[in-house]
């Protein structure tokens, strides 16, 4: 019976010089530091509260490696991903580290800047605003735009509560009326213009433009 040692002895000699040349190409490169722009993602925001205004989205770093690993580095494969399930009321705080960084087998985070990251949290308040449709264009000569009307006529609007004392409505896209001689119904899009905050649910409004000959 023939020894097992010598069983597809030419695919475990293939095998071996594979990975010796592999181990010689990596032991062969400069270990070597660089420094890199990522992006910064946020996790565990408590549902009651509102991040304000206009936190970091990247942060700078210096990672270590092999120059053929960082070389290799694809866009997404380092991000920095801060935890803020700890966030309250108010300006806060909180510490980044290079264990908030996610980076790809090889690769040494070394250093994260800023090492610090103010934010400001306010609690989630909602609040039951009109839509007004916006309506773009002039109607055929001798004809007027009359009464615009949604339906449904109002929407829920969700932010911070500073942003939502100085909201009044909310709008839609736009309902064209170029050359119109009688009433336009369209089905368009609720939106708000303010980026801070956003419709409890996405809205559909039926808006109707009314268009009569003018007097």
């Amino acid at each position: 019976m023939p020894v097992k040692i010598f069983h597809r002895l030419g695919l475990k000699i293939v095998s071996v010089v594979l990975a010796a040349l592999l181990w010689l190409l990596v032991s062969g490169e400069q270990t070597v530091e660089r420094a890199l722009r990522i992006p910064l993602e946020y996790t565990n925001l408590p549902p009651q509260l509102e991040l304000v205004g206009d936190p970091p989205t990247v942060v700078d770093v210096r990672v270590r490696g092999s120059s053929g690993t960082l070389s290799r580095i694809a866009a997404g494969e380092l991000v920095a991903v801060l935890d803020v399930r700890a966030a309250r009321e108010g300006q806060r705080l909180f510490h980044l580290t290079n264990t908030e960084v996610r980076a790809p087998f090889g690769v040494e985070v070394v250093q994260v800047t800023p090492s610090n990251i103010s934010m400001l949290f306010e609690r989630s308040e909602s609040k039951t605003v009109p839509i007004v449709p916006e309506v773009e264009g002039q109607p055929a000569s001798g004809f007027a735009v009359g009464q615009v009307t949604s339906e449904p006529p109002t929407v829920v609007i969700v932010g911070p509560g500073s942003a939502l004392k100085t909201l009044s409505h909310a709008t839609t896209e736009a309902v064209t009326v170029t050359g119109a001689r009688k009433t336009i119904v369209e089905s368009v899009t609720v939106g708000v213009t303010d980026p801070s905050v956003r419709l409890r649910e996405p809205q559909i409004a039926r808006v109707s433009v009314a268009i009569a000959p003018a007097k």
